[in-house]
């Protein structure tokens, strides 16, 4: 078979000879090529409204989590965990595979989590080898020139979700700043893990320590709930 030229562009080929020269659209943010300017113009809108719908999404989701991160107890943390699956579940399908997606939408409306057990104790110098305030930084190989711990509180959680979908276990906390370590699954919807709630993270926190100690108490021991996995 003789040789021949042809022009090559992301696995295309198109022999030259059978080539014509013409007009064509190419999209500057996806690269997308089209044939006319009025597919062009309906690519352009249908991008620009996706990436506002996105950009939306993000801002909500944002807005949700300095509500929880507000919040001045870990009773009312509890509680919004509760109220707000859907925060859950959002943050977990951004953060997996997008060919899950249709399985996160398709319990959105029966989506439940719910944390059953917490077990936590203050530290003035809770551990930074695993994860870090996002004001902070992470110290797994205990450099001298880094922070070795921050203050906050770490222990244990154990939370119930309704369904076993992919990416869940400590994935499901990824990025909420509720760190979770160590652990693991009892049976793909109760799930207990090593915790720690940095105060830098949790500004209503550090304003609910400091309405505690004015009163005379303190927020240096945690226990909510009962235990199942660590049980």
């Amino acid at each position: 078979m003789p040789a021949i030229k042809a022009y090559k562009h992301k696995g295309s080929i198109i022999p030259v000879d059978q080539a014509k020269m013409g007009k064509a659209y190419q999209c500057p943010w996806t690269g997308k090529i089209v044939g006319t300017k009025q597919t062009y113009v309906k690519h352009l809108r249908e991008l620009r409204s996706s990436r506002m719908h996105r950009r939306a999404r993000a801002n909500r989701w944002q807005r949700l989590g300095e509500d929880l991160w507000n919040q001045t107890s870990f009773e009312k943390i509890v509680k919004w965990v509760e109220l707000h699956p859907e925060w859950f579940l959002d943050n977990a399908k951004r953060r997996g595979w997008a060919s899950d997606a249709k399985r996160f939408d398709s319990v959105r409306d029966v989506f439940s989590v719910k944390i059953t057990y917490l077990d936590l104790t203050w530290s003035d110098h809770l551990s930074n080898t695993h994860s870090c305030p996002l004001n902070g930084v992470i110290n797994w190989g205990s450099d001298a020139d880094k922070p070795t711990g921050y203050p906050g509180w770490g222990g244990r959680i154990e939370y119930q979700l309704s369904h076993d979908l992919p990416g869940f276990g400590s994935a499901l906390m990824d990025g909420t700043r509720i760190h979770t370590g160590t652990g693991g699954s009892i049976n793909g919807t109760n799930y207990g893990f090593s915790v720690e709630f940095f105060a830098d993270d949790w500004p209503g926190l550090k304003k609910g320590q400091t309405w505690k100690t004015l009163q005379g108490s303190d927020m240096k021991q945690v226990r909510l709930g009962k235990p199942r996995y660590f049980r």
